[in-house]
């Protein structure tokens, strides 16, 4: 097998990444549950010691910033329908500032709280609040489903059916001299094609895709070791790498239409959260103040 023809067909082939590089991405991968683990015991000894309350001066100044920050969630809608805005920068760094507020407001609320509800309007409160934390992490979910990265522009159809197109035809020449990958990259390419009639058959379409992509991929990947004995482990991965990221264009074409649906039913439901978390933020506010 010429493991260098086939990877040259690729047209973008994946150089290997400074050592710089490969540390910066398994400290990305470690942070982000490292940090997880370390709020989770915090907000345990906060809740078992509760060293405040929440009508103490740090307990209140926690719910000042954390409601302060759920407030401004409302910013980048506002400034994403109101068009003389444009003004204060682009709408992805607002975005940005949207996504950090959906994230560090409500640990705020939490700590605010130490993790008891106190309360009818507190309970009711903080059940909107973890509502439009919920709604805001299948938003994210969906959004990175249709747009290119976190905050890239948004995708079309065509665009991402050429893109997996012009990765199946690149590879043909290479796939011409193993039949077994080839077989199992246009099967799933066939299957992933599929248009089936029925609501619920195209909902089962939907959701069987990313699991029929796993089971390509390993069969492709079963099929290049048993083939490839005299090339590099290197080599093997990369074009392991380069063959995988085709079934996923593949994969993310076919079910393109229908996350752009769900992402459109999803905005319309969660502007309504928003509204809905605000107004009972109010009479909480109200409420602990008046009475």
């Amino acid at each position: 097998m010429d493991i260098d023809a086939t990877l040259a067909a690729d047209a973008c082939p994946l150089p290997a990444r400074p050592l710089r590089q490969r540390l910066g991405a398994v400290l990305a991968r470690l942070v982000p549950p490292v940090l997880v683990v370390l709020l989770a015991l915090s907000a345990w000894q906060v809740r078992q010691a509760a060293p405040y309350t929440p009508a103490s001066g740090f307990g209140y100044g926690l719910g000042v910033v954390g409601g302060s920050l759920m407030l401004a969630l409302l910013t980048y809608p506002v400034r994403k329908r109101l068009r003389f805005l444009q003004v204060l920068g682009p709408l992805k760094h607002w975005f940005r500032f949207h996504l950090m507020a959906g994230i560090l407001g409500p640990l705020f609320i939490l700590y605010h709280s130490t993790f008891h509800v106190g309360s009818f309007n507190a309970a009711v409160a903080l059940s909107s609040m973890l509502l439009v934390v919920g709604s805001g992490i299948v938003g994210r979910f969906l959004y990175r489903r249709i747009h290119h990265g976190l905050y890239g522009s948004r995708a079309t159809l065509q665009e991402l059916q050429k893109a997996a197109a012009e990765r199946l035809e690149a590879l043909q020449p290479a796939l011409a001299a193993m039949p077994a990958i080839r077989g199992e990259m246009e099967r799933f390419a066939a299957l992933a094609a599929r248009q089936p009639a029925g609501r619920w058959q195209r909902a089962g379409h939907f959701l069987a895709l990313g699991a029929w992509r796993l089971l390509a991929a390993r069969r492709v990947r079963r099929a290049l070791a048993a083939g490839g004995a005299a090339a590099s482990r290197a080599d093997l991965e990369s074009l392991a790498a380069v063959l995988d990221a085709t079934l996923r264009a593949g994969q993310k074409s076919a079910q393109f239409a229908t996350y752009e649906r769900l992402f459109s039913l999803w905005h319309v439901i969660h502007i309504p959260f928003l509204w809905m978390l605000l107004f009972t933020a109010i009479i909480h506010v109200v409420a602990v103040h008046a009475y």
